[in-house]
């Protein structure tokens, strides 16, 4: 398995291995040319930002079969995306924050993403994987009061684009079967979700290959595929924990 990470090393963006409890770092671009450059950092010393620093990130809404039973959704024809901005993406220990003047609720969404590793446009299901990087844990914020403030639009970019509402890593796993996965919501020590992979209506791959019919899909790009049932609101001061096993551990904590 390979697995990495990106961090801020001396106030650089720095891309690193991780093997064990260090950080093996490189110079260079994690989706083309790199090497590494004989330096080391401990995980537990690390500043670490988002694994990727996408253009395009996108999400999933609808994507499980569970939570379209118990909610009484229609079972989608394909992928329901929709945008958040790259401007809210942040990183493993950084804290979830609202702007000023925003006093409504806040919800935690644990997902699973897919890090595209290079160009990917009009792609087969039985291909894909050959333009898929890896996985990364994410953690889909959502203001849900703000979805349906006006009658008759969707504010699906704006309720979860705020700054920090994009949550990703800690790390990028590209050696692992994401159809045996399980994706756990940890808030304040107490399981609020937990679910298999296994029950998406569209699969990692199947996401990516529909997608790519329409949108060309860059190196970097996150695609969080969806959220089951579970998320609830978080309350100010509590840290929410976003668990793969096999990928990694996400952490942050609302602090309003």
């Amino acid at each position: 398995m390979s697995k990495w990470a990106r961090i801020d090393y001396q106030g650089k963006p720095t891309i690193a291995e991780v093997k064990g409890d260090t950080l093996h770092l490189h110079d260079g671009d994690l989706f083309s040319d790199h090497q590494e450059n004989g330096l080391t950092v401990a995980i537990a010393e690390a500043n670490f930002l988002a694994p990727s620093d996408p253009k395009q990130f996108l999400g999933l809404w609808n994507n499980f079969h569970e939570r379209r039973v118990l909610d009484k959704l229609f079972m989608p024809k394909s992928p329901l995306i929709f945008v958040k901005l790259a401007s809210c993406i942040t990183g493993h220990k950084s804290e979830i924050s609202l702007p000023k003047g925003y006093d409504q609720r806040v919800k935690f969404e644990a997902e699973l993403g897919v890090v595209i590793g290079k160009e990917c446009f009009q792609v087969s299901t039985e291909d894909v994987d050959d333009y898929i990087f890896g996985y990364t844990c994410v953690n889909d914020v959502t203001a849900p009061e703000t979805l349906f403030e006006e009658e008759g639009f969707t504010h699906w970019c704006r309720s979860k684009s705020f700054p920090t509402f994009g949550p990703l890593g800690p790390f990028i796993e590209t050696d692992i079967d994401p159809s045996k996965l399980n994706i756990q919501a940890i808030l304040d020590g107490k399981l609020e979700q937990n679910y298999p992979v296994s029950d998406m209506i569209f699969s990692p791959q199947e996401i990516v290959s529909i997608i790519s019919q329409d949108i060309k899909l860059l190196p970097g790009d996150v695609i969080a595929c969806g959220t089951s049932s579970g998320a609830i609101d978080m309350q100010i001061g509590q840290t929410i924990e976003i668990n793969i096993d096999g990928i990694g551990r996400l952490e942050n904590t609302y602090v309003g």
